[in-house]
């Protein structure tokens, strides 16, 4: 039985800062690394401080997923259904994975290796994919295309996304701005712009 730790300065980290330390391993170290044991070490505190905010190593687990999902998901559906028309809410898009702010690279593919090896995490992950490449979908819809083309549009769009990182391209922040707009119109079918079909009115 884990002790719990009573004081202030016993309890150390907070739940936030624990997860922290588990994301930067999972990153740095996959999943094979966030241990109750490592984490403390790396965050200078005792396994007690640990148990005084989470009951097991599963708890910080389900909480790095959750916090996935609201730091790395949330951000890009707000982004396609946000305020504007669909090209303005695709360049949001483009702006999130450019700029790399608001959305991080690494810890979508730490995730994606650590679903390699659990069923669990494989599931949460399949949900979230889904979730993007419906929001795509209905962007594109927006923009005129029927279901079929504006689904394919959708899974290029985010297929390449997600192959661009798993191949660990590195380009600068420059080059990427520079080829921006040739990946917008080619991936989208907009043109200077403007949608290459608009919605019909109803």
């Amino acid at each position: 039985m884990p002790i719990v730790p009573k004081s202030t300065a016993e309890r150390g980290l907070s739940s936030e800062e624990w997860i922290s330390v588990a994301k930067t391993t999972l990153i740095q170290e996959g999943i094979a690394g966030v241990k109750i044991d490592r984490l403390a070490k790396k965050a200078g505190v005792t396994r007690g401080g640990f148990y005084y905010r989470f009951k097991s190593l599963q708890g910080i687990l389900d909480a790095l997923i959750d916090h996935w999902r609201q730091t790395n998901h949330q951000p890009i559906v707000n982004a396609l259904n946000g305020p504007g028309s669909p090209a303005e809410r695709f360049r949001a898009l483009m702006r999130l994975w450019i700029d790399e702010q608001d959305y991080d690279p690494d810890f979508d593919a730490a995730v994606r290796g650590w679903s390699r090896v659990s069923p669990k995490v494989a599931k949460a992950v399949r949900e979230i994919d889904d979730l993007r490449i419906e929001a795509l979908k209905h962007l594109f819809v927006d923009a005129g295309y029927d279901l079929d083309e504006a689904f394919v549009r959708a899974r290029i769009t985010y297929f390449h996304q997600v192959g661009y990182y798993a191949m660990g391209m590195r380009e600068s922040h420059k080059r990427r701005e520079e080829l921006g707009e040739l990946y917008y119109r080619i991936l989208t079918g907009f043109r200077g712009g403007e949608l290459k079909y608009l919605p019909s009115l109803p």
